[in-house]
């Protein structure tokens, strides 16, 4: 049985209009703890605003030069088959994933933000708060491989009971 831990970077937040540009998905097997990489960026068809290059720290001009999603679409589900995907904000991503393979993903999913909405009611639960409250080191540039490399650990503490409180 094998975990993948899943980041994406968008153009945006409206999945009917907004593109996937980033994928990272971090596979563990259970039994082994053999762990293995899918990253790959995207070319969008379109461009970035400043805004939001800047937050993902990437160009237009670097993402003309990678592939269009549909090319290495089927090479991501072949890599995700049968596993659970473990993510943070599952409907974002999902519905992302969803539209780009135009059908929907039959994986069981874990959400970290449903998890951490129950464990801390109060607080905000983005994965930037949560890495910091729960002192998980991040890159300070926003990246998927950062992501999908905590991810695990961020469930393994929102899940400990002796965990208390983040503030």
């Amino acid at each position: 049985m094998q975990d993948i831990y899943i980041s994406i970077e968008t153009t945006g937040v409206n999945y009917s209009n907004d593109k996937i540009i980033e994928i990272a998905a971090l596979k563990i097997d259970k039994k082994t703890e053999l762990r293995t990489l899918f990253h790959q960026y995207f070319n969008p068809e379109k461009e970035l605003t400043p805004e939001v290059s800047g937050l993902v720290n990437l160009t237009n001009s670097f993402l003309k030069q990678c592939p269009k999603i549909n090319e290495k679409i089927e090479e991501f589900l072949l890599f995700i088959k049968n596993a659970t995907l473990i993510m943070h904000n599952k409907e974002f991503v999902m519905n992302f994933l969803n539209k780009e393979i135009q059908k929907n993903l039959i994986n069981e999913v874990i959400d970290t933000l449903e998890i951490a909405r129950k464990r801390y009611p109060d607080d905000k639960n983005t994965l930037d708060f949560l890495f910091r409250a729960l002192y998980l080191e991040k890159e300070v540039m926003k990246r998927c491989i950062s992501e999908v490399n905590l991810l695990p650990l961020l469930l393994d503490k929102i899940k400990d009971n002796n965990v208390i409180n983040v503030n």
